[in-house]
């Protein structure tokens, strides 16, 4: 498999393919040609697609090599197996399938043996990872038969730390499997049809080196694990410890440790040179100094100057006399730099998000540093490509100032790639929502100040239907992103900036459509709304005054100094809510975030329902309140008192990951009326498939107002489980290993595995571990009957998971 693009090697791969780009001076393909080769194999099929004609001219037929060579070229991309199956008609028999672009030693000679006597028609090689989250994750049962897959997990779906690792023994019969002329993928569409339909996959557990050369980093100690002698195949010219190509000549005086150098390579006198990788062809002149860098081919560095730690530069640069620059950064191909220049960002990528742009649909960086204008700028101009030319998208923002800053870069951006903007300017998140929602638009970017830390800002990214981007939209913003592979508009196809009219005139004839607002008239309700100083105290009075309620309002003007509220703000706020609501009597009180998408209850005797709790008593109230309902969805996280409640009026639960998207996606059933999340957003998918705080204020209103009770009443209807929550920190490293011995330690029992791994002890015990997407530490919730047995099971299971990773 040699069609690899290499994106996060970049700039290295802009002139070659992957597979071609050398490790200890030799191309990658050539290292995995040498390991087949010395297990018998010497027959190859070489699926090309990136840059063909690379690979084509320097391996040609093979025979300089020692091994037969027939090139296989796609028109198009098919995937992994769909490009595999172009192959079919010079297979016999059994086959092995690699990627031209992995370094390793493993035994490949075992894992054809097993997958012969196994009389497999697929067997995938597997190893154990530290960081499994970066490739499709297997867990295998006793006998050794792949019962779970899943392609590139997120943190929460981590349950095990054996990997893929791209290897796999077939045998012909494997074609049968495959669709002719159709983008198909192994780990995404032909191991799980496998193992949809029963037809035994096994995996071979190899043990040695291995590793994926997936980015930047990756391919210096891939360089350096060579050096170390971690690949004991490979050969190289070793001098004094380090790799030294021909014709390269280390002029007297100068230090080289631990370094790969390439062909007709000169470095001076005077030069330092540790830990790098040097292609062809390059000078580096007297004094240089370089620590854990690549510098590409035909560049030449000045002299007495400077390279920080981790800096890849392109091909054909010309660096001046006595140049800094900083670390972790890349320079493109033929840039020239002069002298004296301390190079930060002018021609340069920065790294400030080097693994990954997104949590969820999400961007969440320190505010004016990590999300600066240049940043927002570039993402906009990101962003635009990725929507196309001459398609409009929404954008709006809370009423920090940052907010209006970054906003105003993204936009700039967007228009720079021919893309039309629509600014709502200030507008809470569920009216952007809806607005795309009305159709025409092809998505919306939404900034706010973070109301978890006042120093962050998030970016929010939304789909043209109003639903959070999924995953596979994201990723493509950031491979353009980190690629730089995305094109601005001509200066004639600049897209335009639009205000729209009417758009809170709109929602609010939508909201009042779909409320039985002579139901709450009649209640004339006594509420107590506190609007944490956000964006809803501009537009929530004008719908709650069709309501003809008597109202106290609280923090009811807009402060961006307080939209952000610590967790003391938030406690004494609190206090002073239920305060309000306890000494005059009145029968509500809401609390709706600054976003204006979540909503805290206060009932009529003065306390705040938990967020558990608060989602089992709205059902109730729905439930209660409207007949025929078929199903609900909730999160894998929410309270069996939730199932209890439902089974009471033979409604259906859907469990879903716990994550905004996923409780969107569960909407797609038109027979789901009600979704909940353990985080207070609710929301209604005849209304809406979104949180909205205000919406969900007047459901309440009404559904109250229908079955004549209050809070308090509907509260002691339902049966209380008890519930226990903790915290256990570990590694990043550890999140796989704690999963996947989680789950094989209570194996006996019924299992969950929609998020985490949810065990069911019996009929009343009910156990949850689940890893944070983002934190290093894993979730534990236990529930049962009662408290005692909450607390024995909680310290019982918090015990084992820490000793899973001694």
């Amino acid at each position: 498999m040699a069609g690899g693009f290499g994106t996060r090697l970049r700039p290295l791969t802009n002139n070659m393919p992957k597979p071609m780009v050398p490790i200890v001076n030799v191309p990658m393909l050539e290292h995995v040609m040498t390991l087949l080769r010395k297990h018998g194999i010497t027959d190859f099929i070489v699926l090309l697609y990136y840059q063909p004609e690379i690979i084509r001219r320097y391996f040609d037929d093979g025979s300089r090599f020692g091994v037969n060579i027939r090139y296989i070229q796609p028109d198009r991309d098919f995937g992994t197996a769909g490009a595999v199956k172009l192959s079919e008609e010079f297979i016999k028999d059994e086959f092995l399938v690699i990627s031209g672009d992995v370094l390793t030693d493993f035994n490949l000679t075992g894992l054809c043996d097993y997958h012969t006597s196994r009389k497999s028609i697929a067997t995938i090689s597997l190893y154990s990872s530290d960081n499994p989250l970066q490739y499709g994750i297997v867990l295998t049962n006793e006998d050794s038969r792949v019962v779970r897959f899943l392609e590139k997990p997120s943190s929460s779906e981590v349950f095990s730390d054996t990997i893929n690792t791209g290897i796999y023994c077939f045998n012909k019969k494997i074609y049968e499997h495959i669709p002719e002329g159709e983008n198909f993928d192994f780990s995404k569409d032909l191991f799980p049809y496998l193992l949809h339909n029963n037809i035994p996959l096994f995996g071979y557990k190899n043990t040695g080196y291995w590793r994926d050369v997936g980015n930047l980093e990756e391919y210096i100690y891939a360089n350096l694990d060579v050096l170390a002698g971690k690949l004991s195949y490979i050969e190289y010219n070793n001098v004094n410890g380090n790799c030294i190509g021909d014709h390269t000549l280390l002029e007297e005086g100068t230090v080289v440790e631990n370094s790969v150098i390439g062909n007709e390579v000169l470095i001076e006198k005077g030069a330092d040179v540790k830990n790098c990788v040097i292609w062809n062809n390059v000078v580096m002149r007297s004094k240089t100094r370089a620590l854990y860098d690549v510098v590409g081919k035909n560049c030449e560095i000045g002299e007495n100057s400077r390279i920080n730690d981790f800096v890849f530069i392109g091909d054909n640069c010309h660096i001046g006399k006595n140049v800094f620059i900083s670390s972790s950064i890349k320079i493109w191909d033929k840039k020239s730099i002069d002298n004296n220049a301390k190079v930060t960002r002018s021609l340069i990528q920065e790294d400030t998000f080097f693994n990954d742009l997104f949590t969820d649909s999400r961007i969440t960086g320190l505010s004016n540093l990590q999300i600066n204008p240049e940043f927002a700028s570039k993402l906009g101009a990101v962003y635009g490509a990725f929507v196309g030319p001459n398609k409009s998208v929404l954008v709006g923002r809370d009423i920090d100032d940052i907010s209006n800053m970054i906003k105003r870069s993204i936009t700039s951006g967007i228009l720079s790639a021919g893309v039309n903007v629509m600014d709502l300017q200030v507008i809470p998140i569920p009216i952007l929502r809806q607005e795309l929602k009305s159709g025409g638009l092809s998505g919306g970017i939404f900034v706010r100040k973070s109301p978890f830390d006042k120093a962050t800002t998030d970016i929010i990214f939304f789909d043209k239907d109003g639903k959070d981007l999924s995953s596979g939209k994201t990723k493509s913003i950031e491979r353009l992103f980190f690629s730089e592979e995305y094109q601005r508009a001509d200066f004639y196809d600049v897209g335009t900036l639009k205000f729209p009219e009417r758009t809170n005139e709109k929602y609010k004839e939508h909201f009042l459509s779909s409320i039985d607002v002579e139901a709450i008239r009649k209640r004339k309700f006594n509420i107590v709304l506190d609007y944490s100083y956000g964006i809803a105290s501009t537009i929530f009075p004008n719908i709650l005054g069709d309501f003809k309620c008597e109202i106290v309002s609280l923090s009811a003007h807009l402060d961006k100094e307080r939209i952000t509220r610590s967790a003391n703000e938030f406690k004494k706020a609190s206090e002073n809510f239920c305060y309000a609501v306890r000494s005059l009597n009145y029968d509500i009180g809401f609390m709706i975030d600054a976003g204006g998408e979540k909503i805290w209850l206060g009932t009529h005797e003065g306390h705040i329902l938990s967020d558990d709790r608060f989602l089992v008593v709205v059902l109730k109230m729905f439930l209660m309140a409207t007949p025929g309902i078929k199903k609900i969805a909730v999160p894998v996280q929410a309270s069996r008192e939730v199932d209890i409640v439902a089974d009471e009026y033979g409604v259906e639960v859907i469990r879903v990951k716990d994550s905004h998207y996923s409780m969107m996606t569960a909407c797609n059933d038109r027979e789901v009326k009600f979704v909940g999340g353990t985080r207070r957003g609710i929301f209604f998918p005849d209304f809406l498939y979104a949180t909205d705080g205000m919406y969900l204020i007047a459901k309440i209103l009404e559904m109250l107002a229908k079955i004549k009770m209050n809070v308090d009443e509907i509260d002691a209807m339902v049966p209380k489980l008890h519930m226990k929550k903790i915290n256990i920190p570990c590694t990043r490293e550890d999140k796989g290993k704690i999963m996947r011995v989680f789950m094989e330690d209570t194996i006996k029992y019924k299992q969950q595995l929609i998020d985490g791994v949810k065990v069911f002890l019996n009929n009343t015990d009910v156990v949850l571990c689940i890893p944070d997407k983002s934190r290093n530490l894993v979730h534990l919730n236990v529930e049962t009957a009662s408290e005692k047995r909450s607390e024995q099971l909680i310290e019982e299971y918090q015990i084992k998971i820490k000793g899973y990773t001694n």
